[in-house]
């Protein structure tokens, strides 16, 4: 499969349509929360070092549906970005009550960043810079927790 860089503008276009597409396909409304991610924000958690965790490596695809079950998750990619060009990760979960860590692992040092998400869905936008990256989602709830994810190239 190959990966169709996304641009600002084009990503502005379409993501609507595809979040509106989303929600009448799941039959509910949605709250989303958006959140642009870079390692010195606020409230991101930066990883430094590699911890034995639970995690299914999937190839890098446009969306994927993955069923987490507490403490464990996927690394999505790797995804090799140019210089400017981001990663956006759409994901949305039920249930809604679940609480998900969402960050990008670079391929090569396995050292990344990232953040807690709750309520049902967000968009993050990574800049993590040039090189090979992963998309991590790890499910931090004492539940199972039903997702789907898309992924952006952008810029």
């Amino acid at each position: 499969m190959r990966i169709l860089p996304m641009t600002r503008k084009a990503l502005a276009l379409v993501l609507p349509a595809l979040l509106l597409v989303v929600a009448l396909m799941a039959g509910t409304t949605m709250a989303m929360q958006a959140a642009k991610i870079k390692p010195d924000t606020p409230g991101v958690t930066i990883i430094k070092e590699v911890t034995a965790l639970k995690l299914k490596t999937l190839p890098p695809t446009h969306r994927i549906d993955p069923t987490l079950p507490p403490n464990t998750g996927v690394l999505i990619g790797p995804y090799t970005l140019s210089s400017g060009q981001e990663l956006g990760v759409y994901v949305t979960w039920s249930p809604s009550s679940a609480t998900l860590f969402v960050g990008v692992i670079n391929a090569n040092t396995w050292s990344g960043y990232g953040g807690y998400v709750s309520g049902g869905s967000a968009l993050l936008i990574f800049n993590p810079g040039y090189g090979s990256w992963y998309v991590l989602v790890y499910n931090v709830s004492p539940y199972t927790v039903s997702a789907t994810i898309y992924i952006f190239l952008v810029g």
